[in-house]
């Protein structure tokens, strides 16, 4: 409960309120108070994108397969040099239930952040002035948009998949309310799930299209609209494994919003790419047009990205997204425009490290599409069709991302996947689907792929061999292997022992 305090006292003390046109070019100040009393104030509140658009975990990222975890990328780079590596670092990559509790979590905090900030707005909605009956209701559907959103994010983190058998395992904490004394005991995981799911089935009724801002290029994507709401349902679907459900709303997402970026004639490498000084030697570090700005920004190609329909980023404070060698071998590297640009074989060279090592990079160093995007609805379109016995209009709805991907100048067998059977078209939709969303979905898919009816799909247990280590060594002298079982219940990352303490230890860790 006192977190929720200070969340509250944050709410007060950082908030100024702005009108919506301006909103992407006025920034909160500490120094500005406000009481909420009308409805330019509450639409303030949605428009804060600084609160709502980091999702920072590094459970998510690190944990996969995706992460390489290497003792010779160590060898090479030293911890001095590499955050990646960090003894906190490794205590994600390498799924330690024993360390990671004492460990500063932002991810609990921060989305609890903005499910306090949705309740704000449900509570003030209908006392506010200057608001019609319409606009009540709108702005109370796009606050539940944001508290589903936020606490199906928290339960793919810190909760077990739901899945049969498992509804009565242990879920997050409900908060439907700004009042301290609202009980922070843990639901189920069917509870938690019946929330979510309620919110959404309101959230749906947002029929508000996704426009861009003025004639700028520049997409209000930091507000619920069609496109996003239905997107975030076809991929809450997905993940339960309902591809029926998941289809549905991917044809309505793409439907309302169906624009792709081609990396043939929109990607670009960066102006003027970062140069170093290596072993003597000018070194360009060729990096995309997006990765401009740096720590903390909010770059204008993040809102023009017309691919976002949510303005949602994955980010990792390491800096350094170490892709694994499994990873690397799915992309076509003469080809594949993916590899081109978000590949950067040298990135190593930024954190002075002299042997060229590779890194994935979109946006800066540490920033990631994680909303839903046209993307993301064509490859859920195209799973379920595969997995509804539809393998030919699966491979053509996925050829529709690939042609947006992959140099125009390969061969079109190249381009164009093909399937021999239902079992393989989906296999190389999985495939694509890693190929285009690393790092910010593999882990979910992990989970969800080990947990549901077929077992052709399974990625298995995941392995990976470092040193020892604690949070305040790492010892070279002694090498381990690391095993993530399948269906493990350290696919629900442990909670901070902070949340315990400031619950009075009502909050309960996760059983394991």
């Amino acid at each position: 409960m006192k977190r929720f305090k200070y969340i509250f006292t944050l709410l007060l003390a950082s908030t100024m309120f702005f009108a919506c046109d301006d909103f992407l070019d006025v920034k909160p100040s500490k120094s500005t108070s406000v009481v909420i009393e009308t409805g330019e104030h509450v639409n303030a509140l949605l428009n804060y994108y600084d609160v709502y658009y980091l999702e920072n975990s590094p459970w998510l990222i690190n944990a996969s397969d995706d992460y390489k975890c290497s003792t010779d990328w160590y060898d090479i780079t030293g911890s001095s040099n590499c955050a990646g590596y960090s003894n906190e670092a490794l205590c994600y990559a390498l799924w330690n239930k024993e360390l990671i509790p004492s460990l500063t979590d932002k991810t609990w905090t921060a989305e609890y952040q903005k499910i306090f900030y949705a309740n704000t707005i449900l509570e003030k909605a209908d006392k506010v002035s200057g608001l019609t009956d319409e606009e009540r209701v709108q702005i109370k559907r796009e606050a539940r948009f944001i508290r589903a959103y936020s606490m199906w994010y928290l339960a793919q983190i810190y909760c077990l998949p739901y899945v049969d058998g498992n509804g009565d395992k242990q879920g997050i904490v409900l908060k439907t309310s700004t009042h301290f004394d609202e009980s922070v005991k843990r639901a189920s995981l069917k509870e938690t799930y019946d929330f979510i799911e309620a919110d959404l089935n309101e959230a749906l009724k947002i029929e508000t299209p996704l426009k861009k801002i003025g004639s700028t290029n520049k997409y209000n994507s930091v507000r619920a609209n069609k496109a996003a709401v239905n997107g975030f349902a076809a991929r809450y679907y997905l993940y339960l494994n309902d591809y029926e459900n998941a289809l549905k709303y991917a044809d309505i997402a793409l439907q309302s919003h169906d624009e792709l970026v081609d990396y043939n004639t929109e990607m670009s490498y960066m102006a003027s790419c970062p140069t170093v000084t290596i072993n003597g030697n000018t070194e360009i570090i060729e990096v995309p047009y997006t990765y401009e700005g740096g720590a903390g920004k909010i770059n204008d190609y993040m809102l023009e990205w017309k691919e976002l329909t949510y303005f949602r980023m994955a980010s990792d404070d390491n800096w350094w997204y170490m892709p694994s060698d499994e990873l690397l071998a799915l992309y076509d590297q003469e080809y594949d425009l993916r590899y081109k640009y978000h590949i950067v074989e040298n990135f190593s060279f930024v954190n002075n490290v002299t042997t060229a090592l590779p890194s994935y990079a979109f946006f800066w160093k540490d920033r990631i599409p994680s909303g839903p995007t046209t993307a993301e609805m064509l490859l859920i379109k195209a799973e379920c069709q595969a997995r509804l016995g539809k393998a030919s209009d699966a491979m053509t709805t996925v050829n529709r991302l690939r042609a947006a991907r992959m140099d125009k100048s390969a061969p079109a067998d190249v381009i164009n996947l093909a399937a021999s059977s239902q079992e393989d078209a989906v296999k190389k939709v999985l495939e694509e689907r890693r190929r285009e969303m690393p790092f910010a979905r593999r882990f979910m898919d992990i989970r969800r792929l080990n947990s549901n009816e077929c077992s052709y799909d399974d990625p298995g247990d995941i392995t990976k061999t470092f040193y020892d280590y604690s949070l305040v060594n790492i010892n070279v002298s002694s090498k381990k292997t690391y095993t993530l079982e399948k269906n493990s219940t350290l696919y629900a990352c442990p909670l901070p022992e902070t949340e315990f303490i400031a619950s009075d230890y009502v909050i309960d860790q996760n059983i394991y």
